[in-house]
This record gives C-alpha cells, structure tokens and sequence, in this order.
C-alpha cells in the first residue's frame, strides 16, 4: 500500500498531518515515538511513529495506537 492509500485508510487529511524532518533515520523515529502523541485515527495514546514521504505535501508524522497500526499492516 503506498502512502496515499494508507492516508485513505486511516481517513487522514495530509496537509494536517506534522511535517517529519526530511533527513529523519531510526534515531529520529524512536524519538517521536517516545514522545507524547496521539493516535491519527483513535486519539489514544500512539505506541509507533511512521513517516509517509508525501510527495507535494513532503514527509509526514504518522502517530498511530498498536491495533490500528495493526489495521494498517493487515490492509499494505
């Protein structure tokens, strides 16, 4: 599944999604997802931290709970 359909899936609007840094690596990941962020699609509290390089709209945060990051590895 490309970022477009994840976006899609999750019913995510990309240009409110948080800009990711664009030189981001694993370090930065575990960072952000370390940090206090909510869920994309549930509001809870998010357990990992994706990035979708979305083209015009460049990279972006995907904070997203275990069950719906689940959700969206089932659907790729």
């Amino acid at each position: 599944m490309d970022a477009t359909g994840m976006l899609h899936l999750l019913a995510a609007e990309p240009t409110l999604l948080p800009p990711a840094p664009a030189d981001a690596d694993g370090g930065a990941i575990e960072d952000r997802r370390r940090e206090n962020h909510a869920c994309l699609r549930c509001g809870a509290p998010a357990d990992t931290a994706l990035i979708a390089d979305l083209g015009q709209h460049g990279k972006r945060w995907l904070d997203l709970c275990f069950k719906h990051f689940n959700d969206v590895r089932r659907e790729a």
